[in-house]
């Protein structure tokens, strides 16, 4: 038997010692290009991206964030938040939107809102018709025109009624704390 083994590892030109080193030269090969991989794919290649995001795109890569008077951060344009005050256009309910967080309505949600807002907030009704056309056109310029669907956006119109009515809604408009809150 001994002898038949001693055949084979002779006829395949491979002994006992050279299968392991053999094997561990692949072994060691291949945790090199899982480290290396690792290192590219985990760290190199997000870090280059955030930097790309961060030099070209700032105001997209933090977040979107909506300012009021260029300091307080109320809120991200990209993520619909919950408004219960009559004074502002409500988003969507969560049961109309597939993930729940939709920052957009369609305008006429938002036109059938503005009666409502213009009882509780006594700013004329054609001023908060003005103010969604805006948004819904504004929208589509920053989308291509051609691409672009009809949306409002409720934080956006939200945040520019309480920057042209600071008299109404001086009650959301804190020295240290965002505008809309959750009570809101």
């Amino acid at each position: 038997m001994r002898k038949i083994r001693e055949n084979m590892t002779d006829h395949h030109g491979l002994s006992q010692t050279s299968i392991r080193e053999l094997l561990r030269k692949n072994l060691s090969s291949s945790i090199r290009v899982v480290i290396l991989m690792m290192l590219m794919t985990g760290i190199a290649y997000p870090l280059i991206l955030t930097g790309i995001g961060q030099g070209i795109f700032p105001f997209q890569s933090n977040g979107s964030m909506i300012t009021l008077n260029g300091k307080d951060a109320v809120g991200s344009i990209l993520i619909g938040q919950e408004f219960t005050s009559p004074k502002f256009l409500h988003a969507r309910p969560a049961a109309q939107t597939a993930s729940g967080v939709d920052p957009h309505i369609t305008p006429e949600d938002a036109f059938a809102q503005a009666a409502n807002v213009s009882k509780a907030t006594e700013i004329p009704i054609n001023t908060i018709l003005t103010l969604i056309e805006l948004n819904i056109e504004r929208n589509r310029i920053e989308n291509l025109i051609v691409f672009a669907p009809q949306y409002v956006n409720v934080l956006d119109v939200n945040t520019e009624l309480v920057r042209q009515y600071p008299e109404v809604y001086a009650e959301y408009r804190g020295e240290t704390t965002p505008i809309l809150r959750a009570d809101i």
